[in-house]
């Protein structure tokens, strides 16, 4: 607790929010999440595999892919 910060609480915020209505729009999106969450498990064992084998080059082109993708949000 003593060494988390604003983007700590940012990124939590959800958790102070109503669990039973989180958990309907859950299932009612049920199909739509498990897709998306299928895509992100895969992708977060890709980027798992790069650190565990020291891709170095693979790691940084995903993250400035990242920094690509973000930068659509400041416009």
């Amino acid at each position: 607790m003593e060494y988390t910060g604003d983007s700590f609480r940012d990124l939590t915020r959800i958790a102070n929010i109503n669990d039973l209505m989180w958990s309907e729009l859950f299932m009612l999106n049920r199909d739509s999440l498990l897709k998306y969450m299928d895509i992100f498990l895969g992708e977060f064992a890709a980027l798992r595999d790069m650190i565990r084998d020291g891709r170095v080059e693979e790691l940084r082109e995903k993250m400035r892919l990242s920094t690509k993708r973000r930068a659509y949000f400041n416009k």
